[in-house]
């Protein structure tokens, strides 16, 4: 052996040195092949436990139906629709913890994501049946539904594909951010998807939601907007009357309804076609003090303005208070703390959906 051959032969340190980088780079390349599969079981997991939760409201309050919020069955009896989704959410939540490769149990569960995929489909179908009707006015040509339709398709896609063999222990970190991800996204989704959707309904009522007066006594844009677009509603003759909510809060030199009022004429609105709320400091006051004066004057339908990243938390304070809501956004202009209000509503979804489940 030359004296070149011992200079370029590796030393026992450095083979063990190359093997190490092997091996990592292996364990890292199978991490990346298991990444998709475990998003996957992540949003399973999200989806599965969303359709449960959904079910034992149903269980517990009798007409309740939150189920909507991703797939509508209405147009299914009840039995049936119930007995599908607790099907596929037991299916789902026991995929993404125990995945099956193979036998009746894999099968079973992409049969119930097929399923609920056509389900998805069809309600964006709908969505494009009831706009060109005239029906809905939306901010995105894109329905939710599509997008759900297409976040089922892809756990199907990993359902089916044989499972990798190595095993990665980043899997369930992957799992719990991704249900996490799925947990911040979904309100967001509603926000945007729903919340800035325009539902054209002729209703017996309009509530407008207050907002800020300022120090001065001059009503903040958000406020300005709000009562506008209530007020356009009772022009178009969509809505007979107007409640107007809100109270006097800490810096406010009068009460918001009282402002309110005085816009709404403004923009036309009779004072005989108006009716105050002047206790609503929040949305839980707003909607226990207007359902017993709604229920008092015998009106059953019932339209709701507010901000849209606001709408999707009061149509749950109302569904659970046994009104099913007509949701209209302000027209509004952007304000400074738009950012900072999207986000609160999110941790606030929750809060109410689970309330209205767990009342």
């Amino acid at each position: 052996m030359t004296t070149l051959d011992y200079a370029i032969r590796p030393t026992r340190s450095r083979r063990r040195w190359l093997a190490m980088n092997r091996t990592k780079a292996r364990a890292e390349a199978g991490a990346l092949r298991l990444a998709p599969r475990a998003a996957a079981r992540g949003v399973a997991l999200f989806f599965g436990a969303f359709a449960l939760l959904n079910l034992i409201g149903e269980l517990r309050v009798h007409g309740f139906d939150e189920n909507v919020w991703w797939l509508d069955l209405r147009p299914v009896p009840a039995m049936p629709s119930a007995v599908l989704l607790a099907l596929a959410g037991a299916l789902l939540v026991w995929w993404a913890l125990r995945p099956a490769t193979m036998g009746w149990r894999r099968t079973a569960t992409l049969v119930a994501l097929g399923a609920m995929s056509l389900v998805a489909v069809w309600n964006g179908v709908t969505f494009y049946r009831v706009w060109a009707a005239g029906q809905i006015r939306p901010w995105l040509p894109l329905p939710f539904s599509f997008v759900l339709a297409a976040a089922l398709l892809f756990v199907a896609w990993a359902v089916a594909r044989p499972a990798p063999s190595p095993r990665s222990r980043w899997t369930p970190m992957v799992i719990v951010a991704t249900l996490l991800l799925c947990g911040v996204l979904f309100p967001l989704a509603q926000q945007g998807f729903f919340g800035k959707t325009t539902y054209v309904r002729p209703v017996q009522v309009a509530v407008v939601f207050g907002a800020q007066v300022h120090g001065d006594g001059h009503p903040s844009t958000s406020l300005v907007d709000r009562v506008r677009t209530g007020a356009q509603l009772y022009k178009d003759g969509l809505a007979q009357r107007l409640l107007l909510s809100g109270a006097q809060g800490v810096g406010e030199p009068a009460n918001e309804t009282t402002v309110m009022r005085t816009l709404a004429m403004g923009f036309g609105v009779p004072a005989s076609a108006i009716t105050l709320d002047p206790t609503g400091f929040n949305t839980d006051s707003t909607v226990r003090d207007t359902v017993p004066m709604l229920r008092a004057g015998g009106y059953r339908s019932l339209a709701v303005v507010s901000d849209f990243f606001h709408l999707p938390r009061v149509k749950l304070a109302y569904q659970r208070a046994g009104y099913d809501v007509v949701t209209v956004p302000s027209q509004a202009r952007r304000i400074p703390q738009t950012t900072r209000l999207v986000l609160r509503e999110i941790p606030a979804f929750w809060v109410y959906y689970l309330r209205a489940v767990l009342r």
